[in-house]
């Protein structure tokens, strides 16, 4: 026998000790309980996300559930040698790890977002909540590269005005000094001082029973910006030769001010011509009486935002940062672009979700909504989808579709005027769920047979009680 063998036993088991011990446990169990107890204050307070950023998806958990291994780890150990009563114990414990280790992996290798996808259309692109900066450089304001693309997490880790998020550009340098989580934006349009922008155009279209009352701004110039309005389309642009079959007026910047062309539905050839100027009134020649009157036309135009900060989220919030670059400030929502110009080149600069490519297209081919009587809230709806190789599908409310590893729910849906225009959809990856499924039945086969032990243990006590008193 190996003398050496009883010592190195004993050494490890006296490391082990403090790892097994009731007081760590206890510690793990009341700092979970205070960390979920947060938790749920935060998720009701704000939203799960916030929730997962300043709770759930931090250090200190992280360290939580890792002891917690290494605790049922060293209480197995502790046991050993086995013997066959320790089996409930044994796969309890191990279920435990196997459960842990399935969240860990579809924590970091899993997929859950969202996808719009219009009637009719097909998109392959999943929205995720992780948040993605880039920015694209141009010397001619038409062919864009791209400079820079990065994760970044400004909820977590804020920039200010003393600690910027700096962007290298050929020209100086793009300076992100404020971050705000929760505002309520307004939209306001100004003159562009550089005169590179596109042009603006806020306008008014009335009669007995409409009142519309918006702006129009061109991306850059000589692009095409539309307000639908349902009975017609007005955009601010290029116009057509030949009119498309529906009611639609083009207003076309020109020294002289707003050149106007009309087409109406039942032709393709202009209903009227002419030239409109800020103040000006002219009927479109629709049936419907309407007055167009521009109220606000700017050759060169910019969009801004105003925003009013909020305490916690709402469907009216949004996340925005502030850039300071030559001197002056804008504001980029989340999921919005801004262009910054200088002498000799343009930078567009996103900020937004990440879009995650699903590897195949999914077409939306039929939408449909069932609603409460005499009322407009849905009740019930489902999507007809298509996808490569495996046809049609129907994806309900209760009945997802399952392809190539990936689960796709019936989220929700987006109208406008009160008709459906899109399928929200679900879209989810679980790479750990075998092992999730695989831990469950682990613990569940544990309990199951501590379950077992007592029952036996019962039954001899009771053999050994009659026995006795025989």
């Amino acid at each position: 026998m190996d003398n050496t063998s009883v010592p190195k036993k004993s050494l490890l088991k006296r490391l082990n000790k403090p790892l097994a011990s009731l007081k760590l446990a206890v510690f793990i169990i009341v700092a979970l309980a205070v960390i979920t107890a947060v938790g749920t204050i935060v998720e009701a307070k704000y939203d799960a996300y916030a929730a997962k950023k300043l709770v759930y998806d931090t250090w200190f958990m992280y360290a939580i559930m890792g002891l917690l291994v290494i605790n049922l780890t060293a209480v197995m150990l502790d046991r050993w040698p086995w013997r066959k009563r320790h089996a409930a114990f044994v796969l309890a414990h191990i279920g435990i790890i196997i459960l842990l280790a399935g969240a860990w992996l579809t924590m970091e290798y899993g997929l859950d977002g969202s996808m719009r996808v219009g009637i009719g259309e097909t998109n392959n692109l999943v929205q995720v909540a992780e948040t993605d900066l880039v920015v694209y450089s141009s010397f001619d304001g038409d062919r864009y590269s791209k400079t820079l693309e990065q994760e970044v997490d400004f909820f977590k880790k804020p920039p200010t005005v003393e600690r910027p998020f700096i962007v290298p550009a050929l020209s100086g340098e793009i300076r992100i000094v404020d971050y705000q989580k929760y505002v309520i934006p307004s939209r306001r349009v100004v003159a562009d001082e550089s005169g590179k922008g596109g042009a603006g155009l806020r306008f008014q279209l009335q009669n007995a029973n409409v009142n519309v009352i918006e702006w129009l701004v061109q991306r850059k110039p000589d692009t095409v910006a539309t307000h639908n309005f349902g009975p017609a389309q007005i955009h601010l642009g290029p116009a057509l030769e030949k009119g498309r079959g529906a009611n639609e007026i083009f207003l076309t910047p020109s020294k002289d001010g707003l050149r106007y062309v009309v087409f109406q539905k039942d032709s393709d050839k202009p209903l009227k011509k002419g030239v409109i100027k800020e103040g000006d009134v002219f009927d479109p020649g629709y049936k419907m009486s309407l007055q167009f009157r521009v109220l606000r036309y700017l050759p060169t135009a910019l969009e801004e935002w105003d925003l009013k900060p909020a305490e916690r989220p709402s469907p009216m919030t949004t996340s925005a940062i502030k850039i300071l670059f030559e001197g002056k400030e804008h504001w980029v929502l989340l999921n919005d672009m801004t262009k910054l110009f200088t002498n000799n080149a343009v930078y567009l600069l996103t900020y937004g979700n990440r879009r995650v490519d699903l590897g195949f297209p999914l077409k939306l081919k039929n939408f449909e909504v069932s609603r409460y009587q005499g009322t407009m809230r849905a009740m019930a709806y489902q999507s007809v989808v298509e996808v490569p190789d495996s046809g049609e599908h129907l994806i309900s409310m209760n009945e997802p579709l399952k392809y190539k590893g990936l689960t796709i729910y019936q989220a929700s849906f987006q109208e406008e005027q009160g008709k459906p225009v899109a399928s929200i959809f679900s879209v989810n990856q679980d790479p750990g769920r075998f092992l999730k499924y695989l831990g469950s039945l682990v613990l569940s086969l544990g309990i199951v047979l501590l379950m077992w032990f007592k029952h036996l243990d019962f039954r001899i006590a009771r053999k050994t009680q009659k026995e006795n008193g025989n």
